[in-house]
């Protein structure tokens, strides 16, 4: 398996909150200003990924396993997840392809004490699919939290989407989990997302407002 490792290039950042009707737009003075709706779609939207690069490039989403096993996690991670650092988690490594253009390069940790089991066997029984496919389609609501954004460096992604393995690639995380939506947690889990540069264009690492 390929390690999961990157460079940030500028710090993960929360975005700016959506202005009150008529206010100025989020971003409008920084590097989101120069996005265009849809990329911005991808990035803040707090819906099924999957569901919005379909409607955007007009194909069915492929999940491109390249890792589905077992880890523990980092300090920083079992931070963000308000988990024990010794606590074996799952790990998913894929590249969510459209009529097979890699568009995003996406690694899931879900601790194994916030997955229920049902579930557990569902996404092993079918781990080449996207994991918002899976819950959607089981009908287990989702929402993420504590989205941040980033810049980073990461030579294998960059690599897979054919770009120079120096090539800055737009990266967000977030907390994604089905509490909020139903009083039994079913599932808490990290997502990491990398962006090709086709999909969503780095900006420059010297703006550091969002």
């Amino acid at each position: 398996m390929e390690e999961f490792s990157y460079t940030l290039l500028a710090d993960w950042t929360r975005p700016p909150l959506p202005p009150p009707r008529g206010g100025v737009e989020a971003g409008a003075c920084g590097p989101l200003s120069a996005l265009e709706p849809h990329q911005k779609l991808l990035l803040l939207s707090d819906g099924s990924l999957t569901v919005e690069l379909e409607l955007l490039y007009g194909g069915r989403v492929e999940a491109e396993v390249i890792h589905h096993g077992y880890t523990t996690l980092s300090p920083e991670e079992a931070d963000l997840l308000l988990e024990d650092q010794e606590n074996e988690s799952v790990e998913r490594l894929v590249w969510l392809t459209v009529g097979g253009r890699r568009l995003v390069y996406a690694r899931t940790l879900i601790p194994l004490g916030c997955l229920d089991g049902s579930l557990r066997e569902e996404l092993a029984r079918r781990s080449g699919e996207p994991l918002g496919r899976v819950l959607n389609s089981i009908k287990i609501p989702f929402g993420k939290e504590g989205l941040e954004i980033g810049v980073i460096r990461c030579e294998a992604a960059a690599s897979g989407f054919e770009a120079a393995p120096s090539t800055p690639l737009v990266a967000r995380r977030y907390l994604l989990s089905n509490i909020g939506f139903d009083d039994r947690r079913v599932i808490k889990a990290l997502v990491t997302e990398f962006f090709s540069p086709e999909a969503l264009p780095a900006w420059s690492t010297g703006d550091a407002r969002l």
